[in-house]
């Protein structure tokens, strides 16, 4: 059986005191606020989440607000595209949904003062790995617009 020379051990040890804290001490998670939900604003449309950290297997919800006044094509069988992306820029879910009934849909036009939301689910898979992922929502003919999540823990919940 190989053991560590002892100055090896000796620093591993001072390292991983250093790392639980001072003296010592196993380190205490004090959580902080919860990080903000991302959202994202270019011209008439809001891009946002309900959260900013999923944890695995669980899930977000997506949406974009149009407020007028604005002119569009958003098809109703799927209006809003979510496509997510992971850290090494590969494509791990592409969603959409159909237009819930009364949602504009179509060749869509907003006059000042209203407003149109449309939503999609994540429900993340419980294989993809901890880290940031993109999400890019693009509107029917509207510009792409960028949010960042966090899935897994949340590291900026312990300071």
């Amino acid at each position: 059986m190989r053991t560590l020379h002892p100055l090896l051990a000796a620093l591993l040890g001072a390292a991983l005191c250093a790392a639980c804290g001072e003296g010592g001490q196993t380190a205490r998670c004090t959580p902080s606020a919860p990080a903000t939900p991302p959202r994202t604003t270019s011209g008439a449309l809001t891009a946002f989440t309900d959260r900013a950290v999923v944890p695995t297997g669980g899930s977000l919800q997506a949406s974009v607000r149009v407020t007028g006044p604005a002119h569009y094509q958003a098809p109703c069988d799927g209006p809003l595209q979510v496509i997510v992306v992971d850290s090494a820029d590969i494509h791990v879910d592409a969603l959409s949904a159909p237009a819930p009934r009364g949602t504009p849909c179509g060749s869509v036009a907003l006059a000042a003062g209203q407003s149109a939301e449309y939503d999609v689910p994540w429900n993340t898979d419980p294989t993809l790995p901890p880290g940031e992922y993109r999400l890019v929502l693009g509107l029917g003919d509207q510009p792409q617009l960028v949010l960042h999540v966090r899935l897994g823990v949340d590291v900026s919940a312990c300071g």
